[in-house]
């Protein structure tokens, strides 16, 4: 009897192991399937995306305008006394109207709107303090077209109203972010501190950005209905970075502004030179990340996440001990979405972000002297283009 219950029991044992193999097996088959979806959806590098082995990419990429509230009176006096004196940095500021002295510190402002397919959108500001006074403002925007890239005029202004024409300048290019191997990622920006409301804070209306369609379709196909093709040029989207002071902002706080734009689809980490250095007396690190090409994946109009290639993390780091704090992504404390989801075109149309945190204190990049910090990206195929970094230390 004891004999009979022992092989029972052996029989049952395999069984359940032979169950749990099949069942592992199974599993394995589904994952190794999902991995090779993904790897067929990106090998043809025309949606955004691409299969090719990313290698580290790193950069320097220098500050091209610093401010603090002496700064910008300092600036704001040599213009106003001669109006010929003109911006020498890739950013187009002008001071010529601000008030001496400000009424405090400097901060800043970040919105967009994504464009593909349309070329218009409204950018909604929000977040600027009452009581704040306007120092300055740039329109930003990016764009896959064919080489040379030019700068040209559009009309910006609040929305409703008939807006301003506003002419760019184009303050780099790089390689376009895989869609169409014909063209060339080209940056503009131009000064539209005219055309900011008063109190700042409102819906700002952009017109006239070069798209091959305007019929607001999405950037892919939807079941099977097929895409929209990939003729240039494409428009990516806009935004607006506005600078303002506030009697309730440390008349200490700084302002980085450094541009791009850079391409990456892999691991990518930009340093910045920091000059002057960063004060570490300041309570509070403030960063926004202005980009192109981001989305959650290329099926359904891109509705439908692939994470597997949209699993995008960000970094801010201490160039000198190599210390960071991931701000963005899984894995983060602060914020586990993506910087690159195309937010600035939910629901449709996507592939343009602008995103703001605000984490640690200036005593985390100021150690080791403040003089330059660094910002690390890790995609895993998704081709990507950072346009503008803007580092607050207030």
């Amino acid at each position: 009897m004891k004999i009979h219950r022992l092989i029972l029991l052996v029989v049952v044992l395999l069984i359940l192991v032979l169950t749990t193999m099949t069942t592992i097996k199974q599993s394995s088959d589904t994952v190794s399937a999902r991995s090779a979806e993904a790897v067929t959806q990106v090998s043809d590098g025309n949606d955004g995306t691409t299969s090719a082995v990313a290698q580290d990419t790193t950069d320097k990429v220098d500050t091209d305008l610093y401010l603090d509230a002496d700064t910008v009176e300092q600036i704001a006096a040599q213009q106003q006394a001669d109006p010929a004196v003109t911006p020498s940095s890739r950013v187009p500021y002008s001071f010529k109207t601000v008030p001496i002295p400000l009424p405090g510190g400097i901060d800043h402002a970040v919105a967009g709107v994504a464009t593909r397919n349309s070329g218009q959108g409204v950018i909604r500001l929000r977040g600027v303090p009452p009581g704040s006074t306007l120092v300055d403002a740039y329109l930003v925007w990016g764009e896959i077209t064919a080489p040379p890239a030019a700068g040209y005029t559009v009309n910006f202004g609040a929305d409703c109203s008939t807006g301003a024409n506003v002419t760019s300048v184009v303050y780099g290019t790089a390689p376009q972010p895989c869609w169409n191997p014909n063209g060339i990622y080209a940056g503009h920006i131009v000064n539209v501190r005219a055309q900011i409301v008063a109190g700042i804070n409102g819906d700002y209306r952009i017109r006239g950005l070069k798209s091959a369609l305007t019929n607001h379709r999405c950037p892919w196909g939807d079941g099977t209905c097929a895409g929209p093709g990939n003729a240039l040029t494409l428009s990516e989207g806009a935004s607006l970075i506005v600078v303002y002071s506030n009697p309730c902002i440390p008349r200490a706080a700084q302002l980085y502004i450094s541009l791009g734009p850079r391409m990456f689809f892999g691991k990518h980490t930009v340093n910045h030179p920091t000059a002057p250095a960063i004060n570490g007396n300041l309570p509070n690190l403030k960063h926004s990340r202005i980009g192109a090409d981001g989305q959650v994946g290329v099926l359904n109009c891109g509705l439908r996440a692939i994470p597997a290639i949209t699993d995008e993390r960000t970094w801010i780091q201490n160039a000198f001990n190599l210390n960071l704090i991931q701000i963005k992504g899984d894995g983060a404390g602060l914020n586990r979405d993506s910087d690159w989801n195309g937010y600035d075109g939910e629901p449709l149309n996507k592939l343009w972000d602008s995103h703001t945190d605000v984490f640690g204190s200036g005593a985390f990049l100021a150690l080791g002297g403040g003089n330059s910090y660094n910002v690390i990206y890790q995609s895993q195929g998704d081709c990507i283009v950072w346009a503008v970094h803007i580092l607050g230390v207030r």
